[in-house]
Order: structure tokens, then C-alpha cells, then sequence
């Protein structure tokens, strides 16, 4: 019989499909048969017809069964104003695709792992949430999620365990992901007297690891809509980028705040040719020129001798930070390993297989 890893979460951004990724390799590691299932996969835009990126590159990358995309994902609900593109009259009919895909998938494979919806409160409001699929699919028990370096995590976990126990469903375990180091010994000492006497496994503790979630340079690049500057340094672009600091002030005040953070995107203007040099003399990713304005040559120059890429920005500082808060980084082929050895070591199995 087909066994469900189905993951569902409060919040948005918990790092579902990672985890999907790391549940899959060791899973396949086993030997087991496993599938990947998302009923509800989120295009990049509204009004168009493109995939769910995860899907594609979880079907591009570790997926072994070659089935079709609709089978992977069977209905589509871009993101931006979802609220006006479903209609909760074809409740039925989404249930029913959802439904159909699944019971493609189970003939193939010995697990099945689900990614929910960003949250078990997106969708309710045209019965195509988490909990209602789970019971169309006749799964009993959803593995939760939570993010929270904070005691916030017991609320939101006692919030969930409230809500499923009025809709009929059990939580199978709870998955502690992107968790801060210093952290992680607050939620071992939160386990006995306040997740296991309720009969809630703790399945596993997954530590924050900034490459993971830190985007790319070049998915910087098109979420701003820049030119790259200079094409010498286009082998940058791969850089990941952890931190970002806007230079608004002299060198010098800017170099305090420069030495104590790395891997960090530059955002000023061109004109700002003392601060941008400065800035090239730390731990910097990326330099992100805001406005259009040009740099001067030797900035030019500098920035190749470290392959350090400039983007040029056509929009003002504010506007261009707002579009990189909206950016979603996604996943990279070479991150597979990582996320594969962190899940490993932080699960306990017993609870899954």
C-alpha cells in the first residue's frame, strides 16, 4: 500500500519542496519507489499558462518516474490575484483533477510526497485547501511545518493541532525547518512538556543554512529587471547573496557596517564611486546600481578583477529594494546535496517509513 508524506504549514515560506527534495533522496536512497505530488502548483505570473518553477525542477533534477506535468500538478493558481482567478463554483472540478492525478501517481511508486499549498489557510475560502484535499485523497494525518526561532512555534503549532482536531484530521508530526543554531536547543527543551504529551512526534530539527535560501545574483538581476554592466564578471551571477546594505552615507561610516557582514549585495547609486570601491574591498556578491546611473571606469575595472557583477537598476533605491523583498529564491541543482545530508542527519525515519 502506497504510504503519504503530505507537508502542510501555517505560514508561508518554510521551505516545503526542500524538505519534499530531502524526504525524496533518502526515501530513493532506501530503495523505495517515490513520487513527488503537488496539486496546486503556482505559476510565476497571472494569465499565463508557465509551470510551478519547483515542480519543474524537482521533475528536471531527482523525479525518476517520467510522468506528465498536469499528473505532477494538476491545477494551476498563479499567485497574484488569485483571489479573482478561482471560483469556488469549480470547487468540485479542481477536487476532482487533484483527485484523478493522485490516483495516477500511487499505481507507480511505494511513497508519495506532497507539498501543500504556501498555507493551510490559502484556498479555504473555495474548499481547495489543504485539509479538504487531504480528506478527497483519503489521507488522514498532514506532517506540519513550522519556522519560528521563537516560543511563537508552540502557539502556532497548538493554533493547528486546534484547527485539525475541528476538521477531522490528525497532525502525523511536526518538522522544525530553517531553525537558528542558538535556537535549537530551546525547542529539545520545549519537546517533553509541550509536543510529545500531546502525541505529537517531533520529527526532526532542520538549521538554517543561508545558502539554501539566499538568492542568486542573477535571480536578483531579473526580479529588478537590470543590465548586467559588465559581462566579464558573468560567472558572479551564481553568487548567493545573504545580506544587503544600501550605501547612503560617507566611506567611512559605510566601512563599519561593510566589515561586519558577507556575501552582501551593494545597492547606491553610480555616482557613488567611494562607496562602491569601498564596498569592493569586503566580502561583496553583487553591486547594484540603482537609477541608471552609470559608475566611472575604474569602477568598472575593479569590480571585473574580482568578478564581482554590476547591475544596473532602472528604478530608484526603494522601488528596486521592494521588487528583491517580492523575489522567492529558488532552488539550485548543485544544492541537492546539502539538502539532502541536512535532512538525513535531522529526521527521525522511524516516523516516516
Amino acid at each position: 500500500m502506497v504510504k503519504n508524506i503530505y507537508l502542510c504549514s501555517l505560514e508561508e515560506r518554510v521551505g516545503k519542496t526542500l524538505l519534499s527534495i530531502g524526504i525524496m533522496q533518502h526515501l530513493k536512497n532506501k530503495g523505495y519507489k517515490v513520487a513527488y505530488f503537488k496539486p496546486i502548483g503556482i505559476p510565476k505570473a497571472a494569465f499565463s499558462n508557465k509551470a510551478d518553477i519547483d515542480v519543474g525542477f524537482i521533475q528536471n533534477t531527482i523525479l525518476e518516474i517520467d510522468l506528465p506535468y498536469d499528473i505532477v500538478s494538476p491545477v494551476a493558481i498563479p499567485d497574484s490575484f488569485y483571489i479573482d482567478l478561482i471560483d469556488a463554483n469549480r470547487k468540485e472540478e479542481y477536487l476532482e483533477k487533484i483527485k484523478r492525478a493522485y490516483d495516477e501517481i500511487i499505481k507507480y511508486v511505494d511513497y508519495v510526497v506532497i507539498e501543500g499549498a504556501p498555507s493551510i489557510k490559502k484556498y479555504i475560502r473555495v474548499g481547495i485547501d489543504d485539509v479538504t484535499i487531504a480528506k478527497t485523497l483519503g489521507i488522514e494525518e498532514l506532517l506540519f511545518v513550522n519556522t519560528d526561532s521563537s516560543d511563537r512555534c508552540i502557539d502556532n503549532l497548538f493554533f493547528t493541532k486546534n484547527y485539525f482536531d475541528f476538521r477531522g484530521i490528525n497532525i502525523k508530526g511536526i518538522i522544525y525547518n530553517m531553525i537558528d543554531h542558538d535556537y535549537i536547543a530551546r525547542i529539545e527543551e520545549l519537546e517533553e512538556n509541550n509536543i510529545k504529551r500531546y502525541g505529537i512526534p517531533l520529527v526532526g530539527i532542520v538549521e538554517k543554512r543561508f545558502e539554501l535560501y539566499s538568492p542568486r545574483v542573477l535571480e536578483i538581476q531579473h526580479a529588478i529587471g537590470a543590465e548586467l554592466l559588465n559581462e566579464s564578471a558573468i560567472a558572479g551571477l551564481s553568487n548567493c547573496v545573504e545580506n544587503y546594505v544600501i550605501g547612503a552615507m560617507n566611506a567611512q561610516s559605510a566601512l563599519k557596517y561593510l566589515r561586519q557582514v558577507k556575501n552582501f549585495a551593494f545597492i547606491t547609486g553610480g555616482d557613488r564611486s567611494d562607496l562602491i570601491l569601498a564596498a569592493l574591498n569586503q566580502e561583496v556578491s553583487t553591486l547594484i546600481l540603482t537609477g541608471f546611473i552609470q559608475p566611472d571606469t575604474n569602477v568598472i575595472t575593479a569590480a571585473n578583477k574580482k568578478e564581482i557583477p554590476i547591475l544596473l537598476s532602472p528604478s530608484d533605491t526603494y522601488t528596486t529594494m521592494r521588487n528583491i523583498d517580492r523575489l522567492k529564491p529558488g532552488l539550485q541543482s548543485d544544492e541537492i546535496q546539502l539538502i539532502a545530508e541536512l535532512v538525513q542527519k535531522a529526521f527521525d525515519w522511524s516516523v516516516l517509513e
